[in-house]
């Protein structure tokens, strides 16, 4: 990794489907050499995959949430996790230190479907206890990435 490839990252980071004639323009390489380039840092797995960033606002999924979850004793926490995976407003699941096991980050239509979604992780999923926040406004930064 060199300061060419840290320059690559951050042209992907923000626009995934940069040709590689921009890329490389963007930092002093033929298309050919920048296409090298990123090739390398997918077959070492620095670049992973390429995805599409999608508002759920857009598709009608407005309420944004975060749900602390504490497990039931008896509750396997791979069991947990792809149970909650499988609800519909389940973005993000994380698994923690701390107080709480597991952290959520939903996207809901309205109350009642986070409503339905906290009942869902505490019937189905072996929850114990959960906190829900409310999210109130967010922002999402483009960084360079790390090195």
């Amino acid at each position: 990794m060199d300061e060419i490839d840290d320059r690559i990252l951050s042209i992907l980071a923000t626009n995934g489907r940069a040709s590689f004639a921009a890329i490389g323009e963007e930092v002093g390489l033929s298309p050919h050499g920048a296409a090298d380039r990123v090739r390398r840092l997918e077959r070492d797995r620095v670049i992973t995959g390429y995805t599409a960033r999608i508002d759920p606002a857009g598709v009608g999924r407005s309420l944004d949430a975060f749900i602390d979850v504490r497990l039931l004793p008896t509750t396997d926490s791979e069991d947990f996790e792809r149970r909650a995976s499988r609800l519909d407003s389940v973005r993000e699941v994380a698994f923690l230190t701390g107080r709480f096991d597991f952290q959520l980050r939903v996207a809901c239509r309205d109350a009642d479907d986070l409503n339905d979604t906290v009942r869902a992780i505490r019937r189905e999923a072996g929850a114990a206890a959960t906190e829900t926040r409310i999210v109130l406004r967010s922002t999402t930064f483009e960084r360079a990435p790390l090195g």
